[in-house]
Formats: structure tokens, C-alpha cells, sequence
């Protein structure tokens, strides 16, 4: 009886191994054929622009064409949901923003940060940007026009509800007590909304820093508020501090988007490794911080592993609260178990708890990235 159950046993131990080869094999050859890459948002913008500048890096290292298409709608989540149904085998990811809590706040989809390894490259301030021949020289000025005029007069664009443009604005509009005289306008993404700037459709658009700087250089708009602690110098124009008008907005500074590519959890985890690698050296690389760093003015931060988890989970926790108080979301951020930034820690909720974690290969590459 003892000898069936030894052979038994060893049945069992020789098929799991044959099984795990099986399945090992194809992602020790990955990738065979090129990677797809959904960018949620418009063509031309941060997510957009950040996102192809490290494909075209990280290409180099896998040998194989990353593809990128925009899959525009829903701040993101329509590409994401798409992402998130197809085959974990490493060869569709998702690009831009780093707005993933906000789904299900929002009503958009069910996946959220937790059902993504998030490989993050830079973050960018968010910005009020006019048009150059405005008559406003200052935010106060500006708040100033808006209270002594009509409701309805005043109208702003952003990337859409949940977007990190539309909780500044809204904040800077709460703060200022103008709120309701002021008509938000969804876009597509920040460079869809500048666009509409410049034909005069709205007055003022609230989005990343990165979606319209070289415009701002170029002379065609003006920036009159960015989301930092302290004023920034780009190129020699001057983004002011909305904290030096209004305080108070200091702690929301973790809405500033990060940017990066997303794989799915459950992706096996030689192919996890081997993407990690080609996102470390392609941030790294020159030619990358040129686009994303010198010519669009964002701040390289990589992060991966649990320092990635751990930012995805402060921007849910600053984004999703604020949209809640602002009264855009749908769902109050309780019931996915988000905490308020104030209460935060690690980690957050059940399934921040569940996720499958990083491979520990993954922290040691992130060890040794070089900001």
C-alpha cells in the first residue's frame, strides 16, 4: 500500500514538472512576434508621448516591434478592460496614466491598479494653462474675472471626469469659491483639450503639464497654476504654484500623474522579469529623457515592485477621495476599501493584500535603476 502511494506520489511531482515546463518554454522564447501596447488616451499627449519614447527604448532590448495604438475613452479604462481580458502571455499591455483606482470609483470598469504590475517612468506636475493673448496675468486676477462674471460664462477643459486635470481644476475652483460658476468640458485626452483652447471653445484647460508644454514655449498659451510645492522654470517660462494662492491644495499633490506601462498580474513571471529589465535600461536611456524629461518638462521618477504598488495605491487613495468631495464619482471610494490619504498605510485593503506580489527579481532590477 505504502509502495502504490510512493509512485503515486511521484505521478504527481513528475506531471506538475512536465506542466510547469509546459508553461515555462514559451515564456523563456518570448516575445516571437511583436507587442501591443493601448495607450488609453489621445495621440500627442503625456500618456501618449511617454509611452512611445520608452517602447522605442525598451524595443532594442526585447528585439521585437511594440506597437502602439490609442484606445481613447472612459479616462483610460475602455483600452485597460481590453488589456485585462486578453492573455496574460506579456503581448498587449496598457500605456499612459496611472488613473487605474479611479475606474471603479468612477464607474468606469471593474479592474483597478491591483489587476496590473505597474512599470512607472516619470510624473508631471498638473497645470491651468490659457491662451498667450488672455487678458489674465495671474491666477488671482483670473479667479478675480470669474467671480465678477455670470454663470456659465467661464468654461474648462480637462481629459475627462476623474482625470487628474478635472480634480485640479474643480479643487482650485472650490478653493476660490467659484465652483459653480464655472462649466467643466470633457475631452479626450490634454492635447484635445488644448486644442480647443486655441479655437476659443473654452476659456482655461486644467491638464498634465507635459500635454501642452511645448506650446507654452512656442508662445501660443500661458500657464497660470501648477499643482507643486514650489514654482517651476521650463525653457524660460515660469509655472507658478497654486499653493502660494491657496495652501490648502499642498496635500493633493499625489494626484500629479505618473506615467508607464502596465502588464498583467498572472503574466508569467520569466516575461515579468524580462520586461522589467527592458523598462529599467530604456528610462535610462538618453534619448528617452530627452522627450520625456527635457522636452516635456516631467520629473523621471522610475519605480517598480512594491514602490510601485505602493504610489498606485496613494494616487487611488488622493484621487478617488477628491473626486468623491468634488461630487464626480459615482461610488463612494468606502466601499472598494480605499482609505482617505490621511489614513493610508500599507497596505491599504484586501486587495492590495491578495494581489499577486512582484517577482523578487524585479525589486533587485529596480535596486540598481540610476535616476
Amino acid at each position: 500500500m505504502r509502495k502504490k502511494s510512493t509512485i503515486f506520489g511521484l505521478l504527481v511531482l513528475v506531471t506538475a514538472i512536465a506542466v510547469s515546463l509546459l508553461f515555462e518554454a514559451p515564456a523563456a522564447a518570448w516575445p516571437t512576434k511583436p507587442i501591443s501596447v493601448y495607450v488609453g488616451w489621445s495621440a500627442g499627449g503625456a500618456s501618449d508621448v511617454t509611452t512611445r519614447a520608452v517602447a522605442l527604448q525598451m524595443e532594442k532590448v526585447l528585439k521585437q516591434k511594440i506597437l502602439v495604438t490609442n484606445v481613447t475613452g472612459a479616462l483610460g479604462a475602455i483600452g485597460a478592460s481590453q488589456v485585462a481580458k486578453a492573455p496574460a502571455d506579456g503581448y498587449l499591455w496598457f500605456g499612459g496614466a496611472a488613473v487605474h483606482g479611479t475606474w471603479p470609483v468612477l464607474g468606469h470598469a471593474k479592474v483597478s491598479w491591483n489587476d496590473f504590475y505597474a512599470l512607472l517612468s516619470v510624473v508631471f506636475p498638473t497645470t491651468i494653462y490659457v491662451k498667450a493673448d488672455a487678458p489674465w496675468k495671474t491666477l488671482q486676477e483670473f479667479i478675480a474675472d470669474i467671480k465678477a462674471s455670470p454663470a456659465g460664462k467661464f468654461k474648462f477643459g480637462s481629459p475627462g471626469a476623474g482625470s487628474n486635470g478635472a480634480i485640479f481644476g474643480g479643487l482650485v475652483m472650490d478653493a476660490a469659491g467659484v465652483k459653480e460658476k464655472v462649466q467643466p468640458v470633457p475631452y479626450k485626452g490634454g492635447r484635445e483639450a488644448g486644442r480647443y483652447l486655441l479655437s476659443g471653445d473654452v476659456n482655461f484647460v486644467s491638464v498634465t503639464m507635459g500635454d501642452l508644454t511645448d506650446w507654452a514655449v512656442a508662445g501660443r498659451i500661458r500657464p497660470l497654476a501648477n499643482l507643486y510645492n514650489k514654482g517651476i522654470e521650463f525653457e524660460g517660462v515660469k509655472f507658478p504654484p497654486a499653493t502660494a494662492v491657496y495652501p490648502d491644495l499642498e496635500p493633493f499633490s499625489a494626484i500629479n500623474p505618473y506615467f508607464g506601462v502596465y502588464i498583467r498580474r498572472g503574466t508569467p513571471k520569466a516575461i515579468v522579469i524580462r520586461i522589467a529589465k527592458a523598462f529599467a535600461n530604456g528610462v535610462q536611456q538618453k534619448d528617452f529623457q530627452k522627450i520625456a524629461v527635457k522636452q516635456r518638462a516631467g520629473i523621471l521618477a522610475p519605480l517598480m515592485g512594491r514602490a510601485s504598488d505602493e504610489q498606485m495605491s496613494r494616487i487611488e487613495s488622493a484621487r478617488c477621495w477628491s473626486l468623491w468631495n468634488l461630487q464626480i464619482a459615482k461610488n463612494n471610494p468606502a466601499q472598494f476599501g480605499i482609505p482617505k490619504p490621511k489614513d493610508w498605510s500599507w497596505p491599504p485593503h484586501e486587495r492590495a493584500k491578495k494581489a499577486k506580489p512582484w517577482p523578487a527579481e524585479v525589486e533587485a532590477i529596480f535596486k540598481k535603476v540610476k535616476m
